[in-house]
Formats: structure tokens, sequence, C-alpha cells
């Protein structure tokens, strides 16, 4: 039960605990979360009289409802004002191992393919191909075809050389030597060994690669990682679009931004052991 609005607009709340609710609900609980979700944005720290009005709650049963809550770890009070702890994130995250990265990613990958016209995927690093998990076309067709599980030699991506520069060293001198992917093709040969390594090299210090016409003709995509709570990357966010729609430097300066804004929103909502 999220309280949003004006102080004006709290003091109704208590209508929603009225007595004319189902006999079979439990009142305390209700009336409990409705004192922990009176924090937000707006209202972060309060004092008793403060919760209880915008809870529509006695001063009394607010206080006990605050005490039980600061000794479950969720509350702390400074004198006499209190505010929430980190501990009541453990609340979202118990349900975050539920969601597939896909989920996680949806709202803002769709949000971000309407803002650029542009189609946006995410894809995970699988052997020595990326596999696509989620994707959103743009509302013009690209030349390539990607769907929901195909899958692509990494180093033909700007999702995979993202995720390639994010590789130990160890792990990336195999892909180098032994770089056979879904498709069949040949092993690189030392010459786009040595070009590849360069590529990764840059990808790695400025965190974002860029590649133009690499996959198909005509098409240009720009990459960014996404991370794990632990700061790992476990997935790459791409926006790609028709050569012919924007120059090169244009695109950069206009998708780096949002791609950054857009993975940083999805890694806060991962967590380790999410499900791709």
């Amino acid at each position: 039960m999220r309280h949003e609005g004006s102080a004006a607009s709290k003091d109704t709340s208590g209508d929603r605990l009225r007595a004319d609710r189902p006999k079979d609900l439990v009142q305390s609980l209700e009336r409990g979360i409705a004192v922990l979700t009176a924090f937000d944005a707006g209202h972060p720290t309060m004092n008793l009289t403060e919760v209880a009005k915008r809870c529509g709650l006695p001063r009394s049963a607010t206080r006990r409802f605050l005490h039980t809550l600061a000794d479950l770890g969720y509350v702390t009070s400074h004198g006499r004002q209190y505010e929430l702890t980190p501990q009541v994130l453990e609340l979202g995250y118990s349900y975050l191992p539920k969601l597939s990265l896909a989920d996680v990613a949806r709202p803002h990958t769709e949000q971000l393919a309407r803002a650029l016209g542009a189609s946006v995927s995410v894809a995970v690093l699988d052997g020595a191909d990326v596999r696509y998990v989620h994707r959103v076309n743009a509302p013009s067709a690209l030349a390539v075809s990607i769907r929901v599980g195909s899958r692509i030699a990494a180093h033909r991506t700007g999702l995979g050389q993202v995720l390639l520069a994010s590789l130990p060293p160890e792990k990336l001198a195999v892909y180098l030597e032994d770089s056979r992917h879904a498709s069949g093709a040949h092993h690189l040969g030392p010459a786009e060994r040595e070009q590849l390594t360069h590529v990764l090299d840059a990808t790695r210090k400025q965190g974002w690669g860029y590649v133009d016409q690499l996959l198909d003709v005509g098409v240009r995509a720009v990459a960014v990682p996404l991370h794990s709570r632990d700061g790992s990357v476990i997935a790459a966010l791409s926006a790609s679009l028709h050569s012919a729609a924007i120059p090169e430097k244009a695109m950069i300066a206009e998708f780096l931004p949002r791609l950054q804004e857009c993975a940083a929103r999805i890694s806060l909502e991962l967590r380790s052991g999410i499900e791709s």
C-alpha cells in the first residue's frame, strides 16, 4: 500500500483501515505495513505525530508499531525522529530471484526503445557466443533478424565485445585461441585476434562498445554492461539502428548516456544468481 501525494491526501488513508473490511483480514498487519510505507522520498524522516497523521492511526498504536519495526530492524530513531533502515530492501530482494533477467529488464528496455526509436537487446555470454535473452524491436525492421534465444559469435556484436572485455585475462585468452561458435565458423586468425584484442582493450577502458556494420550491412550498435550486486558483469545491453538513420558521432552522443542510465536502473534490480 503506497502513500503518495500531499499531506492532506494522507489524512484520508485511515479510511482504508475502516471497520467494515472483511473479517478474516489481520488488521494489525495492515496497520504495520501502513506505518512502514508511510515513509517515502518526500518524507524520509518523521516524528510520531507525523507518522500517525499520514497513516490515520492513533498515536498510541503508531508508537507500538514503530517500536516493533525498530526491534525488527526496519526502523531506527534519532531523538524523536524515525526513519527506515536499509533492511527494508530485503523485503524486495526476496522476490527478485523469482524474476528472470528479461522480466527485470523489460519495462526499462521498452521505455528506452521508444525514446530512441531503436531496437534494444539484452544478451549473456554463452560459451563463445552471445545468447539473446530479451529484445525490443525498432518500429522499422533492421536488416538483421534477431529473436530471443538467437546465438551469435560474441566478437561480431557490440554486446559480445562488452562481455568479452569483462572476462578475466585467462578466460579471454581461451576465447581468442579457440573461438568456435554456434554458426560453425573457423578459428580467428592471427590478424583477427590482434585486431579484436585492441578493440576489447578500448572497450574495457571506456566501459562501453560500438560496432558499425559488423554483424550486418547498415547496422550500428552501442552496448554497455549490466552488473550484479557484487559488481560483476552478468549481461550486456545494446541499442541498434540502421546507419542511414543517424550519423555515427550523433548516435554515440545520443544513445550512450541513455543506455548507461537504463543499465544503471536495471543493474540496481539485479542480484547474483538471477535466472537468464
